[in-house]
This record gives structure tokens, sequence and C-alpha cells, in this order.
């Protein structure tokens, strides 16, 4: 992605891809009210199942940081969130061959509600910087992205409380033709396992927003 990616934006940089929508508070409803927890091992919600065309993906790097976190949202108040990360998880396909690179990170704010603003915030970053986002409804997109020759996919979904961010890609020198399905499969799967397994099992998901 790196992992990095998410940046802290101010008021300014969420107006700038304005779609026309002006105020519409719509753009920002989180798809769902649920909430999640907080693993210490992001990496077994990843590692050691098939997660598209039986590429396993293996010795993943664990990253808590439990202490509170503040992004500027659209009202200029503080929106608190904590975060895992899962750092170069190492996958080959069923059939063999070179490895793989698999990057994820999970974001849980205090509230409903900031998640999903945040996606549309870099979503709406990513437009204006050109660099071809696509929609999957409301609650995702993706895009492509390069790092050392490595073609690769980016994938960003919301969900209730919880941002997740997950970044694949295919080995050296691979032409882009000939994984872009592979690498679509993997981020989405990967993203939404992600989502699954970190929902909080004793949470009302019928609860109103806080």
């Amino acid at each position: 992605m790196g992992l990095g990616l998410l940046l802290s934006l101010t008021a300014v940089g969420c107006s700038g891809g304005d779609d026309g929508g002006g105020g519409d508070k719509s753009r920002d409803a989180a798809p769902s009210q649920r909430v999640h927890v907080l693993t210490r091992t992001p990496c077994a919600l990843l590692e050691g199942r098939p997660l598209a065309e039986g590429m396993v993906f293996r010795a993943g790097t664990d990253s808590v940081r439990s202490e509170p976190r503040e992004d500027v949202l659209q009202d200029g108040e503080p929106g608190t969130y904590r975060q895992v990360s899962c750092h170069e998880t190492n996958g080959r396909p069923a059939q063999g061959g070179d490895l793989w690179l698999l990057n994820a990170r999970a974001m849980r704010y205090e509230k409903v509600g900031p998640a999903c603003h945040k996606k549309r915030v870099k979503e709406d970053l990513d437009r204006a910087q050109q660099r071809g986002p696509v929609a999957v409804g409301d609650a995702a997109y993706w895009l492509n992205v390069e790092e050392n020759g490595r073609p690769g996919r980016e994938y960003v979904l919301c969900d209730g409380d919880l941002l997740v961010e997950v970044t694949a890609f295919a080995p050296h020198g691979t032409q882009r033709a000939d994984v872009d399905g592979t690498l679509g499969k993997v981020v989405e799967a990967a993203a939404r396992r992600m989502e699954e397994g970190l929902r909080d099992p004793y949470a009302a998901t019928s609860s109103p927003t806080p």
C-alpha cells in the first residue's frame, strides 16, 4: 500500500473530491451498524487458508498499535481509532511459482460512521490524483498499484466502525494482464476475511449509531 498510505486529511481535503453532492451526508453513510474487536494476531485471519485460486499466504508479521490515534473528520472533530496490521505475508500459487506479497491493515474507530467517511476521503483523494479508483458499491473501492516492478492491487473496505486496507503484489517482472484477475480476488478475499474475523460476536448489529 504501503501501509502508511492512509493520510490524516483536513476538511479541505475532504471537500476536494466533491462530485456534485455538496453537503450530502449520504455519501458517508455506513453500510452497516456492525462493530468489531481487534486481535493481537491479525495475520492469523489471513494465513493458512486459500484466499484465491488455491493461493495460501504464510509468514506475515503482526503489528498492533493499541494506543488511540486520531483523524480529523469533516466536521473538524477528531475520530479516534486503533489499528492492527499484517505485514509482508508471502504466498505461492497452488501450482507453484514465485512469491506473491500481501499487506493488510484494519483500523477500528470508536464510533460507527468515521470509517466509511475516511474511505470516501481516501477515494476522493485517489481520484483527484488520477490513480483510477474503481468503486465497489458504497463500501469499497480498488485501484491498481505498482512497487519495485511488482504489479499490485489495493482494496479499501469500510464496514460499521472498521476500515480495512489490503494490498497484494504479484512476483517481480510479472505482466499485469496475466495476474489482474488473481490480484483482484486476493485483495477482496483478504479484506472480507479480516472484516468478518474481527466482528464482535457479542455486539447487537441493530444498535443505533453512537
